[in-house]
């Protein structure tokens, strides 16, 4: 049975020899959307400026009256109709999020598992930066994609139906980019089922985990959030040595990460 004492021991042992380079992938798996632990610290509130208690009527004479005289948004709303500003408000957000989400299935998940190719490299041999993209050079780019779409689709619809079995789910998919990363071959059935199997009776133990990262994420989003990114590579890091400690810790199974990649 491992301890979280244990893993992090690991963990700070191999980020004495690696720092920098993990900083550097988890920083890439952070702002591609792929860090479980990604906390969003959203904020900032709007100002409204009054200018002679004018409202939604404020004078907006150096946007439309070109020097002349001053001309209120009434206008606009006149001109091309509320609905119309709605409509159009309303496509740019459908839009942006479309953008972001295929964004985040095409380059995103690649680099995900990638970057979880960097830390499993780690743990037996000298880890190399390129391989945050090999999942682009190689044959199983199309399935990775789809596995690792259908395991973000999977949580999403449990935890949509309950957050209790969306949270449990959650940690049974855990394993699966560290999966693919030796294995980018298997399909969602089998990958998924060997993250189930192999997270069985530790679900809480990870969850417990991923509490105690809680503190140092909030120091680290106190510093002008500018902190966090310099938690995530303990956090990669102590989660490959569970994911090590889980499989069995045969360092056999790393040869098909250096298949997969060449």
């Amino acid at each position: 049975m491992w301890t979280r004492a244990e893993l992090k021991s690991n963990a700070k042992d191999f980020l004495r020899r690696h720092y920098w380079k993990s900083f550097l992938i988890a920083l890439v798996i952070a702002v591609t959307g792929g860090n479980e632990y990604m906390m969003q610290n959203g904020g900032g509130g709007g100002r409204s400026g009054h200018r002679g208690g004018s409202g939604i009527g404020v004078e907006l004479g150096e946007v439309f009256s070109g020097g002349g005289s001053p001309v209120p948004t009434n206008w606009l709303f006149e001109k091309i109709g509320f609905s119309t500003i709605v409509f159009i408000t309303l496509g740019m957000f459908i839009g942006g999020i479309a953008v972001f989400m295929a964004f985040r299935i095409l380059v995103g998940a690649p680099l995900d598992v990638g970057g979880r190719t960097f830390f499993l490299r780690g743990l037996s041999e000298e880890p190399d930066v390129g391989d945050l993209a090999w999942v682009f050079r190689s044959k199983h780019y199309l399935n990775v994609v789809k596995v690792m779409f259908l395991r973000g689709l999977y949580n999403l619809l449990w935890t949509l139906l309950l957050v209790i079995p969306g949270v449990i789910k959650h940690y049974e998919y855990r394993m699966v980019p560290y999966i693919l990363a030796e294995d980018p071959s298997l399909n969602a059935d089998a990958a998924i089922g060997k993250s189930r199997e192999i997270t069985e009776g530790h679900k809480w133990a990870m969850f417990v985990l991923d509490l105690s990262f809680l503190g140092w994420y909030i120091l680290g989003g106190l510093m002008l959030g500018i902190g966090v990114f310099f938690v995530h590579p303990y956090y990669e890091a102590t989660y490959v040595q569970l994911y090590d400690t889980l499989r069995g810790g045969s360092p056999e199974e790393l040869e098909l990460v250096e298949e997969a990649a060449w």
